[in-house]
């Protein structure tokens, strides 16, 4: 009894030396009211806000995440599978430029099979993620198709870039050219060859992509 009123005593007289009366003070007991579950105050998820899906989703990557890890200069593996004209327009800085399934035909052209590839297209539609489930199946566990592709992209005004023309080359990537037969296509690739150029053209995108490389002399705007 003495014990606890001597504890008591030193408490008070600790409060008031520290002038912590208000804070010690007895709190009023919290009164609980019961009030109805209302569903309609529960905010709506909005599709296509970038914010999810996360590093951890199965088959996609989400555009906030991909454009936080280019910003961190750690971006993942890019590959653009729009046809040239679109890329003509604006890509995402660092992407590789494969239309349609050629990358399925390329994959020299990825890195190693434990780093994370995005595939990406007009809209995050089927052909993307037909791509990234191919190359998930070849052993590049990591290939995510990019969700809402580069319409979403683009409406975020996330990084993008324009294709740079080489030194000296007459056409820089998604030209348009006629090939000296009479072929009409788009530059894919531009390669230095001895005191010229030589470009890969895609001559038809709707058929599963015909590529051929062609020296600068052969070909024409």
């Amino acid at each position: 009894m003495i014990r606890d009123r001597f504890k008591k005593a030193v408490r008070r007289a600790a409060i008031k030396a520290l002038g912590m009366e208000e804070q010690a003070a007895d709190r009023k007991e919290q009164v609980h009211r019961d009030v109805a579950f209302d569903p309609k105050y529960i905010p709506k998820v909005v599709d296509g806000s970038g914010d999810t899906p996360g590093p951890n989703h199965k088959t996609m990557i989400g555009r906030t995440w991909l454009s936080a890890q280019l910003a961190g200069g750690v971006s993942p593996c890019v590959v653009d599978i729009r046809p040239p004209e679109e890329w003509t327009a604006g890509h995402i800085p660092g992407a590789i430029l494969l239309p349609g399934r050629q990358i399925l035909g390329a994959t020299d052209r990825l890195p190693a099979k434990d780093v994370r590839v995005a595939i990406i297209d007009a809209e995050g539609g089927p052909l993307s993620d037909e791509i990234a489930s191919a190359l998930r199946e070849m052993g590049w566990a990591l290939s995510r198709q990019l969700s809402g592709g580069w319409a979403e992209w683009i409406e975020h005004s996330e990084p993008e870039a324009s294709p740079q023309p080489f030194d000296k080359a007459r056409f820089k990537l998604g030209s348009p050219v006629t090939i000296a037969d009479g072929q009409d296509g788009y530059v894919q690739a531009v390669r230095k060859k001895g005191r010229g150029f030589s470009y890969d053209v895609l001559i038809s995108y709707d058929k599963d992509e015909t590529v051929l490389q062609i020296a600068e002399s052969k070909l024409k705007v």
